[in-house]
C-alpha cells in the first residue's frame, strides 16, 4: 500500500492515523534511490516500532509517497532513508547546498514563505537533531585546501548565519575548539591531493561512451594513473573512476560525481575530492558513535543527486581503522553496475584482490 505521511505539533510520524514516537528503520539501497528520483515514492522497512497504536513487535513495510519534490537525501552508512525519517538526535553532516537552502529558507526559527511545510522543514524545524558543519568547512570557499585563517573565517560566518535562521538549532561542538577542523584538515590533505591529481589525470580519458574494447584500455589507463600516484588499489576515487567506465545511462551516478569535462580543472577535482572525503567522514562518525554507544545517529544529508546515488551503492560498510592519512573500509557494492562483461568483472577482482 501506499502512505501519506504527516508530521504532529510534537514532530512525530503521523501514518494512516497511528502516531509513531520512535522506530528503526532499514537503509534503503541503489534501485531505491533510482525509484525514488523518478516516482517520488519508496519503500520504507520499520521495526521497534514506538507507538500507543502499533503492537512493540510489528514489522511495517510500506511505500510511501511524498506530497513535496523531494530535492534533499539523507544518507546513512549502508544506505539511505527518506528524510521524512529522521530520528531523534541524529548528527546531521550538512554539505554547502544544505546550510545554504537552511539559511535561504529560515529567519529567527520561522520559514520565510508560506508555502507547505516538507520533508526538509519536518527536519530543522522540529530541534531534534544536531548539524555538524565539518563538511562545510574543509570544502571552504575556495575550492582549495583550507588555511587555519579559511577555517576560522569558515566557522564564524557559518555559525552565525545558522544562529539567524534557527536560533534554536544545535550545531556540533568539539572539545578543543577549531583545532578539531586544523587535525581533520592536516589528516585528509595527503589523500585529498592525490585524489585529486588522479581525476585531473584520468576524468578526461573517461569522459566517454565506451565499447567493450575501448572500456578495457580506459580500465588499464585508471589502474596505471592509480599505481602512478601511489593510490591505494580500493580507494574511493579509484572505484568511481571505473563506475564511470562501467555504468550505463545518461547522467549515472559516477558522471554526476565527477561533472564529465575534457578540460578537468582543479574546481572540479577539489569537488569531487571533498565529496568523497565527506562520504569517508559519514562512515567514520557514524562507527566513533556505535563504538561508544553515544545514543547518537550519524546522518548526512545533501542535495546533491550524484553524490547520494553514488553512497547508495554502498552497503554492509564497515570501518577497519586508519593509518593516520586515510581510511580502512570494506564496503558492498551493488554487483550489476559492472555490467556483465565477465572478462572486464575478473580484472576488477584480480584488481581489488591485488594480483594486477
Amino acid at each position: 500500500m501506499e502512505y501519506e505521511i504527516g508530521i504532529d505539533l510534537s514532530g512525530n510520524l503521523v501514518m494512516a492515523g497511528h502516531t509513531i514516537n520512535g522506530f528503526e528503520i532499514v537503509p534503503n539501497n541503489f534501485p531505491d534511490m533510482v525509484g525514488m528520483i523518478n516516482t517520488d515514492s519508496v519503500k520504507v522497512r520499520m521495526y521497534n516500532i514506538v507507538s500507543p497504536t502499533i503492537p512493540t513487535d510489528a514489522k511495517v513495510e510500506m511505500s510511501v509517497k511524498h506530497d513535496h519534490k523531494n530535492d534533499a537525501f539523507l544518507l546513512v552508512s549502508g544506505g539511505w532513508i527518506p528524510c521524512l525519517f529522521v530520528k531523534n538526535n541524529t548528527i546531521l553532516l550538512a554539505d554547502r547546498n544544505v546550510i545554504s537552502e537552511i539559511v535561504s529558507r529560515y529567519k529567527n526559527g520561522e520559514k520565510k514563505n508560506k508555502s507547505p511545510l516538507d520533508s526538509f522543514d519536518r527536519i530543522f524545524l522540529n530541534n531534534k537533531v544536531s548539524v555538524d558543519i565539518t563538511a562545510f568547512v574543509i570544502e571552504g570557499n575556495e575550492r582549495k585546501i583550507p588555511d587555519n585563517s579559511m577555517i576560522d573565517e569558515q566557522i564564524e560566518n557559518v555559525t552565525k548565519s545558522l544562529n539567524s535562521a534557527l536560533p534554536k538549532l544545535k550545531v556540533t561542538k568539539y572539545p578543543n575548539g577549531n583545532n578539531y577542523y586544523y587535525s581533520f584538515r592536516d589528516m585528509l590533505s595527503s589523500s585529498i591531493e592525490k585524489r585529486m591529481s588522479f581525476f585531473e589525470k584520468i576524468a578526461p580519458k573517461i569522459n566517454k561512451q565506451f565499447t567493450e574494447k575501448s572500456r578495457q584500455l580506459a580500465v588499464k589507463q585508471v589502474f596505471s594513473a592509480a599505481e602512478e600516484l601511489k593510490l591505494s588499489k580500493t580507494d574511493i576515487a579509484v572505484i568511481l573512476a571505473l563506475l564511470r567506465i562501467t555504468m550505463v545511462g545518461k547522467k549515472t551516478a559516477a558522471q554526476l560525481v565527477l561533472k564529465d569535462s575534457q578540460i578537468y580543472n582543479e574546481d572540479k577535482s577539489y569537488n569531487a575530492a571533498c565529496d568523497l572525503t565527506a562520504l569517508e567522514l559519514l562512515f567514520n562518525l557514524n562507527r566513533f558513535h556505535i563504538d561508544r554507544k553515544s545514543g547518537y545517529n550519524v546522518s548526512f544529508i545533501t542535495k546533491d543527486k550524484g553524490l547520494s546515488l553514488l553512497s547508495s551503492l554502498f552497503s554492509n560498510v564497515e570501518v577497519n581503522g586508519s593509518d593516520g592519512e586515510s581510511l580502512s573500509i570494506n564496503a558492498t557494492i551493488v554487483g550489476t553496475v559492472f555490467g556483465d562483461d565477465e572478462d572486464l568483472i575478473k580484472t576488477y577482482q584480480d584488481w581489488f584482490a591485488g594480483k594486477v
